[in-house]
């Protein structure tokens, strides 16, 4: 059940699947764990792990979890934005490619290592501020 104190996100944990709401109405104090206003959630993203991907089918670009950065590359052409780097509040590297597609943006995050994929998220460009290509 979506819980704005609980995160942005309903997560499937046997499916591997995470649905992602904005929710700009809402009015709450996180450190109170308290909600003033519900708001009005909207389903702007959604991220794709590889146990997922089995049940959804086709995934962006023809790409499956087997394949490896220089694969997707291929499949999809050169990425509309490459971030890579370290990030405290992660606390580990990173290593993303972001695919504009109209208003629509295709993330895929790799193990900057090994360049092997680690999930995939599609959102509404125009929804998710936070996170806008």
């Amino acid at each position: 059940e979506y819980d704005i104190l609980k995160g942005s996100y309903i997560t499937s944990k046997d499916n591997e699947i995470e649905l992602g709401f904005t929710n700009k109405d809402a009015i709450y104090d996180d450190d109170d764990n308290v909600v003033f206003e519900k708001g009005n959630p909207i389903f702007s993203h959604f991220v794709l792990y590889s146990k997922s991907a089995k049940i959804i089918g086709d995934l962006p670009f023809e790409a499956t979890f087997a394949d490896k950065r220089s694969d997707i590359v291929h499949k999809a052409g050169n990425p509309s934005q490459t971030k890579d780097g370290y990030a405290d509040f992660l606390n580990r590297n990173f290593l993303i490619d972001n695919y504009k597609q109209g208003a629509i943006i295709i993330t895929f995050d790799y193990d900057p290592e090994k360049e092997t994929l680690n999930f995939i998220q599609v959102r509404d460009n125009d929804l998710v501020d936070h996170i806008k290509l």
